[in-house]
């Protein structure tokens, strides 16, 4: 697969659009949700057809990044591609698996071969990704995507409230394979581990950790104030411990009553510890080196980037380097979300792509 792109400040999708010939789909990212249906029509215009899903983000393309007006990633060569929506996503989005199972049809679906990656609307995280990897996992493809920073996303022209848009890759030259990226560790020391005691995933509140507030848990492992508690999530974030893997929460919140909410729900009798940062540039080279070595000849990655990780890397003024180490590997294309999805899981704090060989 390659990838080819093209961007417009001013939201103009024909320039956007003037150097990109002969796709198989479209990505696209706007700057606000009110471009959003405007953008979605014209490209459909310019590119009848051809599939397509955007939202709302900063997109990078290899040492590229874009945070205003509007970005379109190409993708071209090698690749047989069909783009769908789910809808009432934070509902019911089973209601519409037909359209899911249809696209891995029209494909010719092929284990190892055939992969999904999707854009959701926020808020519809959960349902969305238990949804899609219940049908795909159990067919042994796999699936990487994220959260557009809006309440609609928009698939083949239209825009969709609550909905899930995705596309179904077939690489027709050689494999598909989904990572995720965890630059935070466990705790080498003393680890602990604290049980949820009483939460509300439909609200994303941690009430209690072994029935004491999350906040009091929280602030006294860690030996800050509550008012720091929002921005040490950088560096500490929640890691829900699932078999043998984690899975990062970051925190949104504290309330009056010493509740924590978060961006991805926790339940009750979930196991949690407290993460530590990592040493990233060392975890993206490993990354690098894990996709080099499952696949060999890698052409092309396609990402979502959790914005939290973005704030912290141009923070540390490492954003840059880290799309240069990147590039340097491969073609990297993608997007920033504000949550992120690796086959049967929504995480925070992540990055998660399909590698393309």
């Amino acid at each position: 697969m390659k990838f080819a792109y093209g961007s417009s400040r001013t939201g103009n999708v024909t320039e956007a659009v003037k150097n990109i010939s002969s796709p198989a789909a479209l990505f696209f990212s706007v700057a606000s949700e009110d471009m959003l249906e405007r953008t979605a029509a014209e490209i459909e215009n310019a590119f009848p057809g051809v599939a397509s899903i955007g939202g709302v983000g900063q997109t990078y393309t290899d040492k590229q990044f874009f945070d205003a007006g509007i970005t379109v990633i190409a993708m071209k060569e090698d690749i047989r591609v069909v783009a769908d929506v789910l809808e009432q996503a934070s509902v019911m989005p089973v209601k519409y698996i037909r359209r899911l199972e249809n696209a891995v049809k029209a494909v010719g679906g092929e284990k190892g071969r055939t992969a999904c990656f999707d854009l959701c609307s926020a808020g519809a995280d959960v349902r969305a990704v238990t949804t899609l990897s219940d049908y795909l996992c159990r067919a042994g493809y796999d699936l990487a995507g994220g959260t557009s920073n809006s309440s609609s996303v928009a698939c083949n022209g239209k825009v969709y409230r609550d909905a899930c848009a995705f596309f179904i890759f077939k690489n027709l030259k050689g494999k598909i394979k989904s990572y995720k990226e965890n630059i935070y560790v466990h705790p080498q020391e003393n680890e602990k581990q604290f049980m949820v005691t009483e939460a509300n995933p439909k609200e994303y509140r941690i009430r209690t950790l072994e029935n004491m507030s999350a906040e009091k848990v929280y602030t006294t492992e860690l030996g800050i104030s509550r008012d720091k508690i929002t921005t040490q999530t950088f560096k500490n974030p929640f890691g829900h411990v699932c078999d043998s893997d984690t899975y990062i929460i970051s925190i949104k919140g504290v309330e009056a009553d010493g509740s924590i909410t978060t961006f991805r729900p926790a339940n009750k009798m979930d196991f949690l510890t407290i993460l530590s940062m990592g040493d990233y540039r060392k975890v993206v080279q490993d990354t690098i080196s894990r996709i080099r070595n499952d696949l060999g000849s890698v052409s092309a990655v396609l990402s979502i980037n959790c914005l939290f990780r973005y704030i912290m890397f141009n923070d540390d003024h490492y954003w840059d380097s880290y799309l240069a180490e990147m590039s340097r590997s491969f073609s990297h294309a993608g997007m920033v979300g504000v949550g992120e999805h690796y086959n049967t899981q929504f995480v925070n704090q992540t990055m998660c792509c399909l590698a393309f060989e």
